[in-house]
């Protein structure tokens, strides 16, 4: 990690592999299943804002929401890595927020197996 990357707040959805492979990997980490279970898209949002926080989710919808309403102040990433061992998934997001850290700031991102797709807002 060549730069102080912001908080991570992982939505619910998120595995808890992907979690402890980010905090592993010397990232800050909020998961809002340990955190706060059960709450609303708005209010991971909210929370996001809050604490100056990036928000990475494998949910669709919870992607949907963020680029509908354009958050612009948090950055975000959907996770579509399916098919794949959770190790191997682990691997590939920690790499990639090693490797487009700085990019995926300001930014709405999607990450599948193979591609890593950044809107810029």
């Amino acid at each position: 990690m060549l730069f102080k990357f912001p908080l991570i707040i992982a939505d619910e959805s998120v595995d808890a592999r992907i979690v402890a492979g980010l905090v592993g990997g010397g990232y800050e980490v909020i998961s809002v299943a340990q955190l706060s279970p059960g709450i609303s898209d708005t209010e991971v949002i909210a929370l996001a804002l809050e604490r100056s926080g990036y928000i990475i989710t494998e949910d669709k919808d919870f992607g949907d929401e963020l680029v509908y309403r354009k958050v612009e102040q948090v950055g975000s990433m959907l996770l579509r890595i399916t098919d794949t061992p959770v190790v191997q998934k682990v691997r590939i997001v920690v790499q990639t927020f090693d490797a487009h850290g700085s990019e995926l700031l300001n930014s709405f991102s999607v990450l599948s197996q193979k591609k890593l797709r950044i809107r810029r807002y």
